[in-house]
């Protein structure tokens, strides 16, 4: 795998994490007519229904679609909310191939096949992908949670196939989310299909304003309950660039709310990839 193929390979990473329980939820549009709701009113509702908790272990399993190329990857994942993800894979007999770990401010990765590591900001991510990534976005997305770091300006809602649709024309990170030294954040175009049951994403399509050539859409299928919450059983994550790469990720033995820890220790005899 070459220098450029792993950072794709972490950008999808990246995307990898959530959700599994023992009671399933099948969630479909209902075929009898949705009640007109305006944009307060469900994005409120919206808001209500997301999740929340403090650390959450979960297994994960996903094919990685990029080009012609096909991947099946499976491991493990811990996740601190709204601070970091940490991701080990183990394709085979438990052996470790590679290790993520993600913050709020940097991606590093660890390749025990070839022993070499990487470590560096999310702008490097976006450029390769050419698509808006972010700590904030990329766990928002994970949960089928609203973009909690961004504010909404220019909505509208709709009725679209079944669905709730909410669109925003522009969302702009918060002032006070904005770290000193960083460029302000690009403006986002957001749509958001909710199933009108019980108002959960059923997907989103996310974009930076003026430019339609690249795209972000994230799906989710189905989602299972525990603790009085609804996550995610499984999604595919659809990103339309430079490169079109699909993943689609299931999760399972998912235990909220654990102590655990999040080893990351990169060996001395490892070579650093420069980028």
């Amino acid at each position: 795998m070459n220098r450029y193929k792993i950072y794709i390979f972490i950008s999808g990473i990246i995307f990898l994490i959530l959700f599994s329980s023992s009671c399933k939820v099948n969630r479909s549009a209902l075929k009898k007519p949705l009640k007109d709701h305006g944009f307060d009113y469900l994005y409120t509702k919206m808001t209500e229904n997301q999740v929340n908790f403090k650390t959450l272990n979960t297994k994960i399993d996903i094919t990685y679609l990029e080009e012609n190329s096909k991947t099946g990857l499976k491991g493990q994942m811990r996740m601190v909310n709204d601070s970091l993800i940490w991701v080990s894979f183990s394709p085979a007999l438990g052996i470790e191939a590679a290790r993520v770990l993600l913050t709020k401010d940097s991606v590093k990765f660890i390749n025990r096949l070839n022993k070499t590591y990487f470590t560096g900001k999310y702008k490097l991510l976006d450029s390769l992908l050419n698509t808006t990534i972010e700590y904030s976005i990329l766990q928002s997305m994970l949960l089928g949670n609203d973009l909690t770091q961004y504010d909404v300006n220019k909505f509208k809602a709709s009725i679209d196939g079944g669905y709730y649709r909410i669109t925003i024309k522009e969302r702009r990170k918060i002032r006070k989310y904005i770290k000193s030294g960083e460029i302000e954040s690009k403006v986002l175009v957001q749509n958001i299909w909710l199933y009108p049951d019980n108002f959960r994403i059923r997907r989103i399509e996310l974009r930076e304003l003026g430019d339609d050539s690249k795209k972000l859409n994230v799906y989710y299928d189905e989602y299972l309950e525990m603790e009085g919450q609804l996550f995610p059983k499984n999604m595919r994550i659809e990103i339309s660039a430079n490169k079109n790469i699909t993943m689609d990720i299931n999760f399972s033995k998912i235990r909220l709310n654990i102590d655990q820890n999040y080893p990351f220790n990169i060996p001395s005899k490892y070579d650093l990839l420069i980028h």
